[in-house]
């Protein structure tokens, strides 16, 4: 076994093969595969993708003069239909409504006076309004004051979170 391995031309059979001529052979193979395959025509072309220009939507052409007016009249005979038919939907929500509603009566003295007596609300009150939360522009403003409106201020944005809560 020694002399064949330091003998100059010949290896020993039991011997692995130097890693060059694995690597020449698995080129070999691969080569021959390659020359087995049939060879497609497509893939010797050479496509270079180009950008097209938008220059072509800087003038009108026909088709689209043609699109814009004809989406236009559509919209326009859709329009005159619900106009048309606007009429005869509001006789139907009038016989629809219950007795009484959309009635118009004039306000007697004593409920107009009621009205006027109904102090407007500031931006400083909050949607409960409590008579002693009187924040009001131009009127000299006191520490209790300060205090009923900022309670009521509070008590209106617990209620406000409670009927989100509520819809959530």
């Amino acid at each position: 076994m020694l002399r064949a391995v330091l003998r100059p031309g010949r290896r020993p059979a039991a011997a692995a093969a130097p890693p060059a001529d694995v690597t020449r052979r698995r080129i070999a193979r691969w080569v021959r595969e390659i020359r087995r395959r049939r060879w497609d025509p497509r893939r010797d072309e050479f496509f270079v993708p180009i950008r097209e220009s938008g220059a072509f939507l800087d003038t009108a052409t026909m088709p689209m003069v043609l699109t814009a007016v004809a989406t236009a009249l559509f919209v326009k005979i859709l329009m005159m239909v619900d106009e048309s038919k606007e009429q005869e939907r509001l006789e139907r929500k009038i016989q629809k409504a219950p007795a009484g509603q959309g009635t118009v009566r004039m306000l007697t003295r004593e409920e107009w006076e009621e009205i006027q007596q109904v102090r407007p609300r500031t931006p400083f009150e909050s949607a409960l309004a409590r008579p002693n939360a009187r924040i009001r522009t131009g009127d000299p403003v006191h520490l209790e004051d300060v205090k009923d409106w900022s309670i009521d201020v509070l008590t209106d944005a617990l209620s406000r979170a409670q009927e989100c809560a509520k819809r959530s």
